[in-house]
C-alpha cells in the first residue's frame, strides 16, 4: 500500500471514529479487557493494552487512529501483562466466528486472476496463467449469495444456543463481521467460566463430532424409540432429528439399510454449524470491536438485533463511509456491489468512485488513492 493510500485511509477512518466514537464501547469492565490494534498495514498487532475508562479509549482511537481495533472475549486481573500466564484469568465470554465459503459459480467478470509468479494478471477465471503456465491466485470480491450462506449457518448457530444449550436471546449478540461473515459473542453468567475442555465439547456438539455412526445406525436399524435408550448430545441431537424426518419409530425400522445410512449422512450435514472452532476454544482470543471498522473492507462490524438477522443487508447496512467521489487507480478488480451500487470490472484504469466503494478497492489490495 502506497503512503498516499494509508494517509487516506486514515483520514477518513478519523471521520468515521469522530462522528460515531459513542458507538465505539467495548464490553464491561473497561479496566479487566486486553485491547489490539493494527496501526499500519503489513505490521504486526500492538498488544498487550488496557485502559482505565472509556475516556481514555476514546482519545487513543482518536490519537493513533488504528486500522483494526480488538479486545479480549476474557477479563484478567492483570490485562496489561504482556505474559499471559500472569494476566490471570477471570473468566471469558463465548465467541464464535462463522466465514462465508468461496462461491465457485461466477461468471468472467465477477473474478480476476493474478500471477504471482510472473506478475501477469486479468479479468476472468483462470487457474493457470497463460504466459508462465503458473497457478494463478483468484480475485473474488463478497457476494450477497455468499453472506447468506454465511448468514444462514449464523441463525442455525443461534438456534442451537438458545433452544439446546438454553442460552438466553438477551445474552445472544449477533454481529456481522464487517468482512467475510459474522460473529457471536455469549455473555451468559453461568458460560463465562467454562474452560477449554467445556469449549471443547460445545465444539463437537457444534460440528457433530465424535459420532459414532456405526452404533447409531445400528440403533436406528433396530427402531428403538428414544425412550428406550440412553442417547446424550450429539448421538441424541442426530438421531432425535433422523426420527423427525421419517416420520415414526416404525416406518424408521421398515426403511432400507441403505436409505437409514444416506438419511444418517444428510442429517449430519444439515445439524453440522460452520464456526471456526479454533476461535471458540481460545479464552485468550481478541475480539473485533464491535462498531469498529474492518480493514479488510473498510466496513463496519456492525449489531444486528435477533429479530432483524433475515433482513439485514451487510454489503448496504455496515457501510462506513460516505458516497462523495474519489479517484483511485485500480490494477485488476473483478465487478462486485456494494451501497447498493454495481462497480466493475476494471483492469489498469482510473476510475472515481464513491468514497466506501474506493476504500473497499484499497482495503483488498487492488488498487491505490489517486486524489478526489
Amino acid at each position: 500500500m502506497l503512503q498516499t493510500s494509508l494517509e487516506f485511509l486514515k483520514r477518513e477512518f478519523f471521520k468515521y471514529y469522530y462522528e460515531n466514537i459513542d458507538r465505539l464501547v467495548p464490553p464491561e469492565p473497561i479496566r479487566n479487557r486486553e485491547f489490539g490494534f493494527f496501526l499500519e498495514k503489513g505490521k504486526g498487532m500492538f498488544r498487550h493494552k488496557c485502559f482505565n475508562s472509556l475516556r481514555d479509549f476514546h482519545e487513543f482511537i482518536l490519537s493513533e487512529i488504528p486500522l483494526d481495533i480488538y479486545v479480549s472475549a476474557a477479563n484478567y486481573e492483570d490485562p496489561g501483562n504482556r505474559d499471559m500466564s500472569e494476566k490471570k484469568l477471570v473468566n471469558a465470554e463465548l465467541f464464535f466466528d462463522i466465514d462465508v465459503e468461496p462461491v465457485n459459480a461466477v461468471s468472467d467478470e465477477e473474478a480476476a486472476w493474478i500471477c504471482q509468479k510472473c506478475g501477469q494478471y486479468d479479468i476472468g477465471l483462470k487457474e493457470r496463467c497463460p504466459s508462465c503456465g503458473s497457478p494463478t491466485e483468484l480475485v473474488r470480491l463478497l457476494s450477497e449469495k455468499q453472506l447468506r450462506e454465511a448468514l444462514g449457518e449464523t441463525e442455525k448457530l443461534i438456534h442451537v444456543l438458545i433452544e439446546d444449550l438454553g442460552i438466553a436471546p438477551d445474552n445472544t449478540h449477533v454481529f456481522y463481521s464487517g468482512n467475510r461473515g459474522y460473529h457471536v459473542h455469549i455473555n451468559q453468567e453461568d458460560f463465562l467460566n467454562i474452560t477449554g475442555e467445556g469449549r471443547r465439547e460445545i465444539i463437537d456438539y457444534l460440528l457433530i463430532q465424535g459420532l459414532d455412526e456405526k452404533e447409531l445406525l445400528n440403533i436406528l436399524r433396530r427402531g428403538v424409540s428414544i425412550e428406550n435408550i440412553s442417547l446424550k448430545g450429539v448421538k441424541k441431537r442426530v438421531y432425535m432429528r433422523i426420527l423427525e424426518k421419517a416420520g415414526s419409530v416404525e416406518k424408521l425400522k421398515a426403511s432400507r439399510r441403505e436409505t437409514v445410512l444416506k438419511m444418517l449422512e444428510d442429517v449430519v450435514e444439515e445439524l453440522k454449524v460452520r464456526i471456526d472452532p479454533v476461535v471458540t476454544i481460545d479464552v485468550h482470543r481478541l475480539m473485533r470491536m464491535p462498531e469498529s471498522i474492518n480493514s479488510n473492507s473498510g466496513m463496519v462490524k456492525r449489531r444486528i438485533r435477533l429479530e432483524d438477522l433475515s433482513s439485514f443487508k451487510p454489503l448496504e447496512e455496515a457501510i462506513a463511509f460516505g458516497d462523495e467521489e474519489a479517484c483511485l487507480k485500480v490494477k485488476i478488480a473483478p465487478k462486485f456491489s456494494l451501497g447498493g451500487g454495481t462497480f466493475g470490472p476494471f483492469k489498469d484504469e482510473e476510475v472515481e468512485l464513491p468514497v466506501y466503494a474506493a476504500i473497499y478497492i484499497i482495503c483488498k489490495g487492488l488498487g491505490e488513492y489517486a486524489g478526489g
